[in-house]
């Protein structure tokens, strides 16, 4: 019995087994083989066997495909910027990911690719902390805390950070019925106080500031904090810093205001003041999301329990956002920002904007040693000094459409945060051309290869380093007799309509697998192929004007015989005719006559 159960999963297993250790010869092309974990392609004209085999079958099978015939195309990673971690300090900005800067060249279709990353949550990282506040009438008693707490704030933040800043900006609503009193001036958004280390200046502007009556309960604060977030120096957003807005208020925030035009999502700040608030409508949910991503933001909504609910549904909407319960007077602003901000900072999440076939992909165990690594992104529980160890691996599934795209730049940056890693990737989508010996067609690349020959023929449209980078991969030389055997030969004829001439010339490859380009004299006769070009094709209108004029003639000849022959018909059947003008043929005299007795009555009487 143990015989026949060993023998049943021999046979099953076998075959899986085998095709995982000879995977390589199922590809029946270059351009799949190399897609194939070690696998190489052996391109010598005169081999006999599986083109398509493993590196050590290569190396073994050197005496029939020498080494300068076997494609094998290497990945080159290359780490251009590794700073090392550090802290911040006054002359130094800190350094939290690292590396910063890689590039990933030569990549292969179908393959996989690791580059290990590290974070750390640096000690004394700046922080920009941006004031939005609701000036509207409900909000008095909250300005007059948010007055009296600025130093608090700032002392409560420095224990964080040494690199503190702060500023103040305001919004009420459209300065327009039914969003304000006709009678009332109102605004969108006001930048009060440019992100600074100025405690004074802070408190001097919020009670500068004065409340505002609206007509409607919904206000603006969403329309104001799209220009917080986009308007980067008016705000004052240092580039190494975490960028945190608090936006507080005890009412909705309006998504709809009738206005056609869309908000654009742009800076619109004339000094202090927003300039667009009658010209664009409210900016949407998704407009916020995408610029609070791209942007690197940390949003606090600081709202009452009254309208918390429906900030809540909202916040997940934001990555790096939170929301915060107010007390009615505003009086836990200290309180509520050190909570959020131990909130935001507590966790870490890696995000990329990797498409056209590539996938990232990320692998830690966070901040357990002793546990296996999984699959995440996000890590929480973090402190200042954590260090997280990141494995990303880069997966190309498909060759993107277009060569545009086969070089890409990938950034890798931590939500709410300006750190990033930036991948240069170059994917290599043709480590087969079609020009090579084991190739048997291809499109030509005579239009291409005719501005090596004639760089002053480039068109200004075309970019003239790149395509000099491209002929400097050709060897071109005269054809002669002692000219290299090409394989494949391809053989080119360009017609240059400005100058009338004509250049011959072949390109391909050597046995020591060299481009070149072997070229002709160039032929030129000046006006002929002008002069043919224009007789032939005004010889083919006139014949075909006069073939069409010709059947027209005909048609019209073969129509008025016809009609002829068909009225001399009609006149001789008429004249033959065997009935006469008074008597009709078809008329049959009545067979029974019919009396009404009661008319003959009617007449007696």
């Amino acid at each position: 019995m143990d015989l026949k159960i060993t023998s049943l999963v021999i046979a099953i297993f076998w075959p899986l087994a085998w095709s995982q250790l000879d995977s390589c010869a199922s590809a029946v092309d270059c351009g799949r083989c190399t897609t194939i974990p070690d696998c190489v392609w052996c391109r010598e004209t005169n081999f006999n066997g599986d083109r398509c085999m493993t590196r050590d079958q290569a190396k073994k099978a050197q005496s029939q495909c020498s080494s300068q015939f076997v494609v094998d195309p290497q990945v080159f990673i290359d780490y251009v910027k590794n700073v090392p971690l550090a802290e911040a300090s006054k002359l130094d900005d800190p350094i939290q990911l690292k590396p910063q800067r890689v590039s990933v060249s030569n990549a292969r279709n179908g393959q996989t690719y690791t580059i290990p990353v590290e974070f750390k949550q640096a000690k004394d990282y700046p922080i920009d902390l941006y004031f939005l506040m609701d000036l509207s009438n409900s909000m008095a008693d909250d300005k007059a805390s948010v007055e009296k707490l600025g130093s608090k704030l700032a002392d409560t933040m420095r224990n964080i950070t040494r690199f503190f800043s702060m500023g103040f900006g305001s919004f009420v609503d459209k300065n327009r019925f039914p969003y304000s009193w006709p009678e009332q001036k109102t605004y969108s958004f006001k930048n009060h106080m440019k992100i600074a280390d100025n405690i004074a200046l802070f408190t001097s502007e919020v009670q500068r500031a004065g409340i505002v009556n609206t007509y409607d309960e919904p206000e603006g604060g969403f329309e104001a904090l799209v220009q917080a977030i986009v308007c980067t120096n008016e705000i004052g957003w240092r580039e190494k810093a975490r960028h945190i807005i608090l936006l507080i208020t005890d009412n909705y925030s309006h998504l709809l205001g009738g206005i056609l035009t869309p908000n654009d999502g742009k800076c619109h700040l004339n000094g202090i003041d927003y300039g667009f608030g009658l010209l664009h409508d409210y900016p949407s949910l998704g407009q916020i999301s995408r610029l609070v991503q791209e942007l690197s933001m940390n949003i606090i909504f600081a709202v009452t329990a009254d309208v918390a609910k429906a900030y809540q549904a909202f916040q997940p909407l934001v990555r790096g956002s939170s929301v915060g319960v107010m007390s009615k007077d505003s009086s836990n602003v200290v309180t509520l920002v050190e909570e959020q901000y131990k909130l935001i900072t507590s966790s870490v999440e890696l995000r990329d904007n990797a498409n056209n076939g590539v996938k990232l992909r990320y692998f830690t165990n966070c901040l357990d040693k002793d546990s296996s690594v999984r699959e995440t992104a996000s890590c929480d529980k973090l402190k200042v000094g954590s260090l997280i160890k990141y494995n990303i691996t880069i997966e190309i599934d498909q060759c993107p459409a277009g060569k545009s795209t086969h070089r890409q730049t990938v950034v890798v940056s931590p939500v709410g945060l300006t750190d990033s890693l930036v991948i240069d990737l170059e994917i290599e989508c043709d480590e087969c051309p079609c020009e090579r010996a084991d190739s048997v067609s291809c499109p030509h690349q005579c239009d291409e290869l005719t501005y090596c020959l004639e760089p002053s023929r480039i068109p200004k449209e075309l970019e003239s380093d790149k395509i000099a980078q491209e002929c400097s991969k050709f060897n071109m030389t005269k054809d002669d007799p002692s000219s290299p055997e090409l394989f494949p030969m391809r053989r080119c004829e360009i017609f240059d309509n400005a100058t009338d001439c004509r250049r011959d010339f072949v390109y391909g490859y050597t046995q020591n697998d060299e481009k070149v380009v072997l070229f002709n004299n160039t032929i030129c006769t000046p006006g002929f192929k002008f002069e043919l070009t224009s007789n032939i094709a005004f010889m083919m209108m006139g014949s075909l004007v006069a073939v069409g004029l010709a059947l027209l003639l005909l048609w019209r000849l073969l129509l008025f015989i016809y009609d002829r022959k068909e009225y001399a018909k009609f006149i001789n059947e008429s004249q033959n005719a065997k009935w006469t003008a008074d008597n009709n043929p078809l008329y049959v005299e009545a067979s029974t006559n019919y009396n009404n007795p009661a008319f003959q009555q009617g007449r007696q009487k």
